[in-house]
């Protein structure tokens, strides 16, 4: 018996493609265009706003200007662009491991929250480096999880 990859869902999978490209490139800021910020190149803020505390403390800067994210959510968003990329490849390793990544996702999420509550309650402090390493812990989680949603996996006799 053969085993073989058939991709699926191609239409969505270009869409998350660049729909994850344009949050990376959204999320580096407006370091990203400009070594000066003025209010016309400061919307990048405002795309997150929501969705991350962009605490000066807890970001990076590019251009000596803060990121539009913080270190844990560019962790997240550049993970999941650069892990959907190589999905393929995720796909064609882990054609097998559908329960091993579910439980690699639940993982990355307890990891984070323990994360975030050690340094909350002063068991340690976090560093930009240790969130943006959690960050692309959860990123990539997630597209090894979606990877079976988009290859999935034939059978046939010789």
């Amino acid at each position: 018996m053969i085993k073989d990859l058939q991709f699926e869902n191609r239409f969505l999978f270009l869409s998350v493609t660049v729909g994850s490209l344009l949050l990376c490139v959204i999320a580096l800021g407006p370091g990203l265009f400009t070594t000066e910020l003025t209010s016309a190149t400061n919307w990048q803020y405002l795309v997150f706003k929501d969705l991350c505390h962009q605490e000066t403390a807890r970001s990076y800067s590019f251009n000596n200007i803060q990121m539009a994210v913080c270190s844990r959510c560019l962790g997240i968003y550049t993970a999941l662009f650069g892990s959907w990329i190589l999905m393929p490849f995720f796909a064609y390793l882990g054609r097998h491991q559908k329960k091993m990544f579910k439980w690699l996702f639940g993982a990355a999420i307890v990891l984070n929250l323990l994360d975030v509550l050690g340094n909350l309650f002063g068991f340690w402090t976090n560093t930009s480096s240790s969130r943006l390493l959690f960050g692309v812990l959860l990123g990539t989680s997630i597209t090894l999880l979606l990877s079976n949603e988009f290859y999935k996996q034939l059978n046939y006799e010789n």
